[in-house]
């Protein structure tokens, strides 16, 4: 539906002289009767007063408003919960036949004006267009999929969505958490009534653990029907059973735990299974079995710690390096206990250099050896003699006067990432103390943390690392943090912004710079059968510069004498590549290329797990789809009752929306314009042509 209306840019009042103009230039032109009759000499005036009152016309902008409305027929979403779990309940022949009367309803709703799409888990847009959906989806989110529909159909008109479902969810929040808007329809299949079965829950273990000891493995179990009932819980690797325990299952609905010792015998990423024997009588048997991946290493990182007398900072130091299971801590106080001696990946001197020379031939040892360190600066600090031996601060103090900073991180730091959240806290830690003076930052040194004085941030760094040559450095200007420490748990009862700088800085000086031209390695080593492994590709000239349009050969094994080759190019678009398709297990890769006439080479190993949560629950839950429905002006129907709610949603008379579009038109621009003036402007010359006129 179209509406128009006339404006002008200037006065209507003018076309009364767009008028006048028409007549004078009309009168003036043939007042003299011409070699043709009167009638003629009438008629001719007349196309000319037309002529020329439309041009004028034209002068005073007259242009075309005009209004266009569309009607938007009101929309059903058919939201289908196509999740492996609703195939593992239903009948096949029975799933079938509702998808079947779900079809019909689409079509007579199409029929009654309606429009109406078909939305499930999946990605794919056959999917939303065909009713014979697959019910393999691995998971279950229907909030997300309500919440997808509601943003899809922003500002539009949604007569309600139909939602066939159990009810179980297993990502995301509850449906029922927030409300809708639109009304939603459920559709309540599965069956509500426990079935007899045994459950592994959950499985709790380290992802790493150390060769030679012996790590946990605490498996939960929850069963239903089976009161009463022995079951053996195992853990295999390779078809050999490694440890075993026999339980008695207790009630309905409550968990058994069952903590198993493993050894770890073989260093690398090891798979093992934990099982639990099956019943007679089991509905199913499909979450009988758990896996567990576990990094077995050989030995932990070694950061020693040489302090100058006990100290309140070197307890928290200790306390969020051994968070981490991957560190082994060493604490030597010359006087107080002896010296270890070992190879260590990193050493942290505690108010070392001091004026007392205090382990001095044990420090001088370490940097001679290239060992990273970590200087943390003191009141009894030499600052002439750490000047001389560090390569990342140099500070002139006004003889022994201190000031009191606060940290400020530095925005621009890239050498590792630390959480925004955690810098805007650390902000506001309270002050420590350092030397009053100047210190300057020495060349290819990075600054951490910076020293705020009140509300400004100086120049003057904290705390700063430097890598030089594969040796790396870093220095804490400054004593006293331990209260930032106490202060995060008073503010939040947990120390994680600091733990997590002190972990980060040990992290970074600790690890080994990987200088190698060749990499490539999966961006997540751990992922989920339902995923893509994604390989990202690095390599470098001799002068470190990434180098593209190389060929890699790549090949991945695994489990069961799997073997698969793979080749790719790499361009400074696109450095990924991305393989589909891998089933549950351990792999292993090996890639190439071919760099200068030299073959280059690297590799590594991930895991791919199974994504079991399907089977982990198979009891409808249709409280929780009735609970949605009441919530957003639906209603609950069973499969039975198809007819009925096909009947109500056809009976509803839901009101579309009226889209409005808005178009100004000046109308010296329009087609019939032209071709008007063209007209009268041929007939006026070819009547005065053909009546011998000029």
């Amino acid at each position: 539906m179209q509406q128009s209306k006339l404006l002008f840019e200037y006065s209507p009042w003018f076309i009364l002289l767009c008028l006048t103009i028409g007549v004078l230039y009309a009168f003036l032109l043939y007042q003299k009767e011409g070699p043709w009759g009167k009638k003629i000499n009438y008629a001719l005036a007349a196309l000319r007063f037309l002529l020329a009152s439309i041009l004028a016309f034209l002068l005073i902008g007259p242009f075309l408003r005009q209004i266009s409305n569309t009607i938007e027929k009101p929309s059903y979403v058919f939201a289908i919960d196509n999740s492996a779990s609703i195939k593992a309940m239903v009948d096949s022949a029975d799933l079938k036949q509702i998808m079947v009367q779900i079809s019909e309803m689409k079509n007579k709703l199409g029929s009654q004006n309606y429009a109406s799409e078909l939305r499930s888990f999946s990605s794919s847009e056959a999917d939303r267009q065909e009713s014979d959906l697959n019910f393999d989806h691995p998971s279950t989110d229907l909030d997300g999929l309500l919440k997808g529909i509601q943003a899809d159909y922003e500002g539009r008109s949604v007569a309600g969505v139909i939602l066939l479902s159990d009810g179980i969810y297993n990502q995301g929040v509850s449906p029922t958490f927030s409300p809708y808007k639109f009304p939603v329809y459920s559709i309540g299949v599965g069956d509500t009534i426990p079935k007899a079965d045994i459950n592994i829950n959950a499985i709790y273990y380290n992802k790493i653990a150390y060769q030679g000891n012996k790590f946990p493995v605490l498996t939960e179990i929850v069963s239903n029907g089976l009161e009463g009932e022995t079951i053996e819980v195992k853990i295999t690797q390779n078809g050999k059973t490694l440890t075993s325990e026999s339980i008695i299952l207790k009630g309905d609905n409550t968990l058994d735990e069952v903590k198993l010792f493993v050894e770890a015998e073989n260093n690398g990423l090891q798979h093992f299974q934990v099982t639990v024997s099956e019943i007679a009588g089991e509905f199913t048997t499909k979450n009988n079995r758990r896996d567990a991946f576990i990094d077995i290493i050989e030995g932990k990182e070694k950061v020693l710690l040489i302090g100058r007398a006990p100290h309140p900072d070197i307890k928290v130091i200790r306390n969020a390096i051994t968070k981490n299971d991957n560190y082994e801590f060493v604490i030597h106080i010359p006087g107080f206990n002896a010296f270890k001696k070992d190879k260590y990946d990193l050493v942290i001197f505690h108010q070392i250099p001091d004026v007392s020379n205090t382990a001095q031939r044990l420090m001088e040892d370490f940097l001679a050896e290239g060992v990273a360190t970590w200087f943390i600066i003191g009141g009894p600090s030499n600052l002439d003699y750490f000047n001389r031996i560090n390569g990342v601060l140099e500070i002139e103090a006004s003889g022994w006067q201190t000031d009191r900073v606060t940290p400020s991180f530095n925005p621009d730091f890239q050498r590792f990432i630390y959480d925004g959240a955690y810098q805007s806290q650390i902000n506001d830690f309270s002050p420590v103390l350092v030397p009053y003076g100047e210190v300057t930052v020495k060349p290819d040194a990075q600054v951490v943390l910076y020293q705020q004085v009140g509300n400004i941030v100086t120049k003057k760094p904290l705390l700063a690392i430097r890598n030089e040559d594969e040796k790396k450095m870093g220095v804490l200007a400054g004593e006293g943090f331990w209260q930032w420490r106490l202060q995060e748990f008073a503010n939040n009862e947990n120390h994680e912004s600091f733990d997590d700088l002190i972990s980060k800085v040990v992290q970074y000086l600790s690890s080994k710079e990987d200088k190698r031209k060749f990499k490539v390695y999966p961006i997540n080593n751990e992922i989920y059968d339902t995923e893509s492994v994604v390989f990202e590709t690095e390599i470098y000239n001799n002068i470190y510069e990434r180098v593209y349009n190389q060929e890699i050969d790549l090949t991945i094994t695994g489990e069961n004498n799997f073997r698969q080759k793979y080749t790719y190019n790499i361009s400074p678009n696109s450095s990924r590549y991305t393989v589909t398709g891998l089933g549950q297990g351990i792999y292993k890769y090996y890639a190439t290329t071919d760099l200068d006439g030299k073959k280059e080479s690297s590799a590594g190993e991930f895991t791919v797990k199974a994504l079991q949560i399907e089977d982990l629950n198979l009891t409808a839950n249709h409280q929780l789809l009735r609970a949605l429905s009441i919530q957003n002006g639906g209603k609950f129907y069973h499969p039975g009752e198809l007819d009925a709610l096909s009947n109500e949603l056809t009976n509803q008379k839901v009101q579309g929306i009226i889209h409005s579009s808005e178009a100004y038109l000046p109308i010296i621009n329009l087609p019939w314009v032209f071709l008007l003036l063209v007209t009268l402007v041929s007939i006026e010359w070819f009547t005065r042509k053909y009546n011998g006129g000029y």
